[in-house]
This record gives structure tokens, C-alpha cells and sequence, in this order.
């Protein structure tokens, strides 16, 4: 755990935050990053610390507080503290990260838009939360836009239905966070949080990425019997399995969208439905057919790998969202060569280790 420090600040809900401790003595710390998730950090403090304690109580409070794991003078996670149990001499400390705030906020007003790009929505809903008395964690979110429409004008009609204009309000919207999830699930966009030192302060970024983030690493590696120090699981999804793939659009009945996609595997006929009232042509709803048969193919995958600190990739150099080339020993499957993408990041400084959660990148929309 050399070299790691946890830092604790209160946050004052106008975009600021007050030192509370430079050198927390966290225990049990696994660091939490998900591709457009909230991510955290997981830790106990026991026993109990004099300078921890103030009028009886903990200086940490509930929605008060965030915790910060920094090394070698970068911040590599930080997160929100939202629960406490004390357990005799253990304290454990339970923490969400910063999109993890806008969760169970309601929108408080009303606004209607036509034709609007749906990243300045997604920007709309944490400019509404932060600009609320006492909301302000000092999130500022990337500028980047997308070719994306939402909202239609009075007009404005699809197969018959008027979509109608993006609404949120008070008496529909009480959750920002599903809002906003959905927002990047429909454009798409992904987004991670990133923080760093800005002089005295801690500035926190929203990156944003249209359709995805991340790069692919051909400059990392990770191999069994080197840094990737437990054999992973290989996996032949067969539910996922299929050969036939029909895609349902817009429209009802028989003036339905549709489109399909069909490979001979040399398997048995296996068919899924998939449907996506977003598609309004068959040439989308055809070209949407064939990425979903490509992902269906039932190759060997690989979800989860496990890997040391090391030269060959150390934390810090890889992120979510990042594509990297895994290469595993040989087995039931021959040598394994894949590329995939991160999806989670756990990383546990006590162990020097990190679990990724992956998929295959040709399984990648």
C-alpha cells in the first residue's frame, strides 16, 4: 500500500469543500470505476481513531463528506459517503461516486424542448441539480455534443404517432439520475468521472464521449503467467447464442419496421427477437440485425481477468472504457487472443491487484 494516501473533505453543497483529514488510516480499500456508472471506494476504519471522533460522534457524516485515494500526488478515486455502520471498533464506510448523486433527485420545474441535442439535456439535468440551495458538488461536465435530435415539434409525426416534444417536470421526473442514464443509453453517449488536483482544490470532470471513450492500448499487456496472475474463466454463452437475428422497429402490426439478419454456423437454428421503436427505416432496422448477430456468435469470451500492478500495465495506465489485448495459457480452448473492452475497474491497494470486468470488443456495438 505504499505510496497511498485517503483523504477526507467536507463538502459545503455550494461547489466547495473544507479539510476534514489529509491521511485517513482506511483499511480493506478496494477503488471502484465503472464505464458510465458511479463507481466508489469500499473501506473500514478500525479501531477507533481520537482525532476521528468530535462531540461523541464521527467527523464523517452522511452526505456531508467525500473520500479521496490519492497516489504518487494524483487523485485515482473519489467518492461520496452515504451510509456509516459502526461495529464495535469498526467503522465501515459506504460511498458512491459523483454521478451516484443525482440518484432519487427530483427535477423541480418544468421545460420543454424541440430538436435538442440530447448531451445539452444531459448537461440541463446536473446544471438543475447543482443549481438547487445546498446541491452544488462542483461537477463540471465536457462540452461534447452529438448529430442526435430529440423532442418533435407540434408537427412533427412517425408512422402516424407524434413522439412530441423532450419534457422534464416536477410531476413526472423524480429520479435525475434514471434520466439522465437514459439520456446516454438512447444517443449513445458514455461518460466517466474524473478528479484531480487543482492547486489546494480537487476539481471534478464528467468526461464525456459520443458514441464511446476510451482508446485501444496497444502499448499495455496483459498475459497470463505475467501480470494476469489468475487464470480467467472461459465462457461459451449459449443463452446469448444465435443464428438468426429479426429486429422489430417503429410502427404497429404489419406496417412494422422490420429487419434480419441469418448465418449458417453449422449449429442448430437458433432465432432472437430484438426490438428498437427507435428505428424507423429497414436499412437501420437490417444493419441493426447484423451488429447483433455478430455479437451472437458464441465464440469463447472472457468476463473477468485479474491483474498484479506491473510494467506491463500499471494502474493508473489503463481506464474504463479502454480496449486491451489479452492473452491467456493454454487449456481446454488453445491459446486465447482477444481484444476487450473494460467495463469495471476494481482495484484493492492492500493486494496491488485489480479485477476487470471485460467483454469481447467484437461484441461492442
Amino acid at each position: 500500500m505504499a505510496g497511498w494516501r485517503y483523504i477526507a473533505r467536507r463538502l459545503n453543497g455550494d461547489g466547495t469543500e473544507t479539510g476534514i483529514d489529509n491521511d485517513v488510516p482506511l483499511s480493506g480499500v478496494e477503488l471502484r470505476d465503472d464505464l458510465s456508472g458511479p463507481g466508489g471506494i469500499d473501506a473500514h476504519i478500525t479501531p477507533e481513531i481520537a482525532r476521528l471522533i468530535q462531540g461523541n460522534e464521527p467527523v464523517f457524516k452522511p452526505w456531508s463528506a467525500a473520500i479521496y485515494a490519492e497516489k504518487d500526488g494524483q487523485i485515482r478515486a473519489g467518492a461520496l459517503l452515504y451510509d456509516m455502520v459502526e461495529d464495535g471498533p469498526d467503522l465501515r464506510l459506504d460511498t458512491v461516486g459523483w454521478s451516484g448523486y443525482a440518484s432519487g433527485i427530483p427535477y423541480v420545474d418544468e421545460i420543454i424542448k424541440v430538436q435538442v441535442d440530447p448531451m445539452d439535456m444531459a448537461r440541463h439535468i446536473w446544471e438543475h441539480i447543482q443549481s438547487q440551495p445546498g446541491g452544488n458538488i462542483g461537477l463540471t461536465l465536457d462540452s461534447t455534443t452529438s448529430k442526435v435530435k430529440i423532442g418533435d415539434g407540434p408537427d412533427a409525426a412517425a408512422f402516424g404517432e407524434n413522439m412530441g416534444p423532450y419534457r422534464l417536470a416536477w410531476f413526472q421526473n423524480h429520479d435525475l439520475a434514471s434520466d439522465f442514464d437514459q439520456l446516454a443509453a438512447d444517443t449513445p453517449f458514455e461518460y466517466r468521472i474524473v478528479h484531480s488536483w487543482s492547486g489546494e482544490d480537487i476539481s471534478h470532470r464528467m468526461v464525456l464521449g459520443q458514441p464511446r471513450i476510451g482508446a485501444r492500448r496497444a502499448d499495455l499487456r496483459f498475459m497470463v503467467g505475467e501480470n494476469v496472475h489468475v487464470v480467467p474463466t472461459i465462457e461459451y454463452d449459449g443463452d446469448q447464442y444465435a443464428s438468426e437475428v429479426i429486429v422489430l422497429g417503429a410502427g404497429e402490426g404489419r406496417e412494422m419496421v422490420r429487419g434480419n439478419a441469418v448465418k449458417n454456423t453449422g449449429r442448430l437454428r437458433r432465432p432472437v427477437i430484438v426490438t428498437d421503436k427507435n428505428l424507423r427505416t429497414k436499412k437501420e432496422a437490417n444493419a441493426r440485425a447484423e451488429r447483433e448477430l455478430m455479437m451472437r456468435m458464441g465464440d469463447p469470451d472472457i468476463v473477468e481477468i485479474s491483474v498484479l500492478d506491473n510494467p506491463n500495465a500499471p494502474y493508473g495506465s489503463y481506464t474504463v472504457g479502454d480496449e486491451i489485448f489479452i492473452q491467456t495459457a493454454k487449456g481446454w480452448t488453445d491459446d486465447l487472443e482477444l481484444w476487450c473492452r473494460i467495463l469495471s475497474i476494481r482495484f484493492r491497494p492492500d493486494d496491488n491487484a485489480a479485477t476487470l470486468t471485460v467483454v469481447r470488443s467484437d461484441k461492442v456495438a
